[in-house]
C-alpha cells in the first residue's frame, strides 16, 4: 500500500497536469484507484484531503471536479511539500502578497506590541546569535522571528496567513541560510528591525523590513518557481 502523502502528491500532480475545465469531470474514484494501483478506500481518503483544501469538489451522482480558483491558501503549502512547482506569475503574486502583509504588520506591531512580544523576539535573537557559528535551525529561527513580529500585531488571522508563507518555504530557507555571511547579515538586519519596533518607530521599522525583504525577493523568484 502506498503511503498517503505519496498518493496525495500523485493525485494533485495528475489532476493539475490534465488542465480540466470548470465543468469538466475528472476520472472517477474507481478509475483513479486503477491508475495509481491503490485501494478505493485509500483513494477516497486522499480525495478527502484535496476536498478539504477545496482543490476539488465531489458532486453527488456527478463526479469529481477540479476547483483551483477556490482552493484554500493551505494548498500552497501542500504544493511546496510535495514538490509541485508554481508558475512565475504565481511566485510573483505570493511574494507581493507576503510583502503587503508583513509591511502592514510591522506598523501594527509598533503600535500594539506587548512586553511579552518583545521578550519573545529578544529570545529569538539570542538563539540566533548563539547558533551563528554552528549548523543551527536558521530557517525555523527566521520563521519564529518574522512570525513573532506579526504576533505582536495581536491579529491571529494575519499571523496564520503569514505563517503559511514561512512553512511553505521552510526547505528553501534551510538552503538559503547555509552560508555564514548570510546568517550574520540576517541577524544584523533582524536586530535593527527589532530595535525600531521596540522604539515604536513605524517608518524606520517599515524601511528596514522593506530592505530586508527585497534582499530575498530575487532568491524566492528563482527558487520557489523551480
Amino acid at each position: 500500500m502506498k503511503e498517503q502523502h505519496v498518493l496525495v502528491a500523485e493525485l494533485v500532480s495528475f489532476l493539475l497536469s490534465r488542465d480540466y475545465g470548470p465543468n469538466e469531470r475528472a476520472p472517477s474514484e474507481r478509475e483513479l484507484a486503477e491508475r495509481f494501483q491503490a485501494g478505493r478506500p485509500q483513494v477516497r481518503e486522499a480525495l478527502s484531503v484535496l476536498e478539504a483544501l477545496r482543490l476539488i469538489e465531489r458532486r453527488p451522482k456527478s463526479g469529481i471536479y477540479l476547483t483551483p480558483e477556490s482552493a484554500s491558501i493551505e494548498t500552497l503549502r501542500l504544493f511546496a511539500e510535495v514538490g509541485i512547482p508554481l508558475s512565475r506569475d504565481e511566485v510573483g503574486q505570493i511574494i507581493e502578497v507576503h510583502r503587503i502583509q508583513e509591511l502592514e504588520a510591522i506598523r501594527l506591531a509598533c503600535r500594539r506590541h506587548s512586553a511579552e512580544n518583545i521578550a519573545e523576539l529578544r529570545a529569538c535573537l539570542g538563539d540566533w546569535e548563539e547558533a551563528i557559528a554552528s549548523d543551527g535551525p536558521f530557517a525555523e529561527l527566521d520563521r519564529v522571528f518574522h512570525c513573532g513580529l506579526v504576533k505582536a500585531t495581536q491579529n491571529t488571522v494575519l499571523l496564520r496567513l503569514v505563517n503559511i508563507f514561512y512553512l511553505m518555504t521552510q526547505r528553501r530557507r534551510e538552503f538559503f541560510f547555509r552560508g555564514l555571511d548570510r546568517r550574520k547579515q540576517s541577524f544584523t538586519e533582524h536586530q535593527k528591525i527589532f530595535e525600531a519596533v521596540v522604539e515604536r518607530d513605524e517608518e524606520r521599522a517599515v524601511a528596514l523590513l522593506d530592505a530586508h525583504l527585497q534582499g530575498a525577493d530575487s532568491y524566492w523568484q528563482d527558487l520557489i518557481g523551480r
